[in-house]
């Protein structure tokens, strides 16, 4: 087949979910024999062009929303769906993958009456708001509360402008990468149940070392005391002021808590590590290139996730049970569907502190259980996701949306 993915999120921007799903996505189906183009946006040093991954990039000169607005930018829907035209010209696709809604420009030209489209969404409105209400519910205070009612009025403007992004992609074949993310997605975007299909995300579990850990604490510096390890953005709905209280309450005085990752709420998480008195047991190291998140993953002895928020298919307990470390994770979205509790890692109750106390104090004290679940974490990953299997299915889900085309043609 010859693909264009069409995503507003590149490996060119940053660390993120959607970035990391379109870069393996690309590799496993160059990997597996297939042709791919991707139209993505603005390049952050003004690259138009570039092979990656065995797949062509293209760059176009808009971003996907501009500064400041929550909805997407015309100028992106306008100039991928000219990339595409003029692709399409040149060398006819066998199929547009949109990431998201990315692809919307290219529905409003009416590509999918020509085209298959298939559809991978990433998240739904309605997850997301269910996320901020419980917020909202359980704050203490005025300004907290203000500040979820913003976030929930950001929320609804990026979903319903421009109106039609609600309704394009019944028009589609499309993808969740989690069983949880189906009913909300259906309800969010309108679509035909019979056409939503569970592809869940993959990783290339080579890329992770499942042994190694004293060499790579000596390539980092780490010294022999326990490492919790925690990875993500820093904001207010990822749960990393659990993963500090918990710190704080854990058996083991000399344990350290690494976090890897950038975000606005960095000064908050710093300010609570002081209140509770870990200041100096908490590592914030920012955001770091793959090869030392890798590092770290082999370094440590368990990966928390305390996420409060409702998402469809975090990458990064995937990544940390590919390098066989035992993940504790809030029980909550789809990630909840990777572990097997009590197996393959542990599922606690978001923000119930003492909860992730008790977990962690049975991981840190038992080398033989963390060793077991890290063993069986991994093999987890390797027997239903990995790239080559998000690959297959996504490609049959290609194969379902061309049947329908060309029966409906």
């Amino acid at each position: 087949m010859r693909i264009c993915i069409v995503t507003v999120a590149s490996y060119a921007h940053g660390i993120g979910g959607m970035q990391a799903h379109s870069a393996d996505l690309c590799r496993g189906l160059v990997e597996a024999g297939h042709e791919v183009e991707v139209i993505t946006a603005r390049h952050l040093d003004g690259l138009a062009q570039t092979e990656h991954l065995g797949g062509i990039w293209h760059f176009q000169d808009a971003t996907s929303r501009k500064a400041g607005r929550p909805f997407r930018n015309r100028d992106w829907l306008t100039a991928s769906a000219a990339a595409f035209d003029q692709l399409h010209a040149a060398r006819p696709f066998d199929v547009v993958h949109s990431e998201s809604t990315s692809a919307l420009g290219l529905l409003r030209r009416g590509v999918h009456r020509r085209v298959p489209v298939a559809t991978k969404f990433h998240g739904n409105y309605l997850g997301l708001v269910g996320a901020t209400l419980r917020r909202a519910r359980d704050e203490s205070g005025v300004q907290p509360r203000v500040r979820e009612a913003k976030h929930l009025a950001w929320l609804t403007a990026g979903h319903f402008v421009p109106l039609d992004v609600v309704v394009r992609f019944r028009a589609c074949e499309a993808m969740v990468p989690s069983r949880q993310q189906l009913d909300g997605t259906i309800r969010s975007y309108f679509l035909d149940r019979s056409r939503v299909h569970v592809v869940p995300n993959g990783i290339s579990v080579d890329d992770f070392d499942a042994h190694g850990r004293e060499e790579a604490r000596k390539t980092l510096g780490l010294g022999p005391e326990p490492i919790l390890l925690s990875v993500g953005r820093l904001a207010r709905d990822k749960g990393f002021a659990t993963a500090i209280q918990a710190l704080a309450r854990i058996a083991s005085p000399d344990a350290r808590l690494v976090i890897l990752g950038s975000g606005p709420e960095r000064p908050i998480l710093e300010q609570a590590a002081r209140k509770a008195g870990v200041s100096d047991r908490v590592d914030f190291l920012g955001a770091k290139p793959r090869n030392e998140v890798v590092d770290y993953l082999a370094a440590a002895d368990v990966f928390l996730f305390p996420t409060e928020r409702d998402e469809a298919a975090p990458l990064v307990p995937l990544e940390a049970m590919a390098s066989a470390l035992p993940v504790v994770a809030s029980d909550i979205g789809g990630g909840a569907e990777l572990i097997e509790p009590g197996k393959s890692g542990v599922l606690v109750e978001p923000a119930a502190v003492a909860k992730w106390v008790k977990e962690i104090d049975s991981l840190l004290a038992d080398d033989a259980l963390r060793r077991r679940m890290g063993e069986a974490a991994r093999e987890r990953i390797l027997q239903r996701y990995t790239i080559e299997a998000m690959t297959r299915q996504t490609v049959a889900v290609y194969e379902l949306a061309a049947k329908r085309l060309q029966k409906d043609g």
